[in-house]
């Protein structure tokens, strides 16, 4: 997996695959459980990480790139390789203020937008498509969730829909 320095290795909470989980669902995952902590992403030779305060992303960063613009660049990584640390640099500036679901609603407006000037398409954009999208990843997010609660690992998810 991730090769970093021991100091980091005793930290470690839980390492995986991006191939096997969307980065919004781990995202979306510490923030129900209010998790403090950095995740950690590597996808060849590229690294990132995503700080988390009390369940709220508060910053990204990767390469030369932080904020926002690093979380949405991040979030298009399928297949990188990732580890969740226990803790948050003390000196993290909070550039992201927005909660989970308007990040993620965000990065697929931004998705749509950068895919439709790097690719010609056929048919432009609708709010109908995007509110369907927006739809199946909350669909799925709660599958896992629910998945997650009866495997006991986070208390009860309660459905306001």
């Amino acid at each position: 997996m991730i090769n970093q320095p021991d100091e980091y290795r005793s930290e470690e909470e839980h390492i995986g695959s991006l191939l096997d989980i969307n980065l919004t669902d781990v995202l979306q995952v510490l923030s129900v459980n209010k998790k403090t902590c950095t995740l950690f992403l590597k996808k060849g030779n590229e690294k990132g990480e995503i700080y988390l305060k009390d369940g709220r992303i508060v910053d990204a960063s990767t390469g030369s790139i932080s904020g926002e613009s690093a979380l949405f660049h991040l979030l298009d990584w399928e297949g990188a390789d990732f580890y969740i640390g226990t803790s948050v640099e003390k000196n993290v500036t909070v550039r992201i203020e927005k909660d989970i679901h308007a990040l993620i609603l965000d990065w697929i407006e931004y998705r749509e937008t950068h895919k439709g000037k790097e690719e010609t398409k056929e048919q432009p954009l609708t709010s109908e498509t995007t509110a369907k999208e927006v739809h199946t990843v909350v669909d799925e997010t709660l599958v896992f969730l629910k998945r997650l609660e009866s495997e006991g690992l986070i208390k009860a998810i309660h459905n306001e829909s």
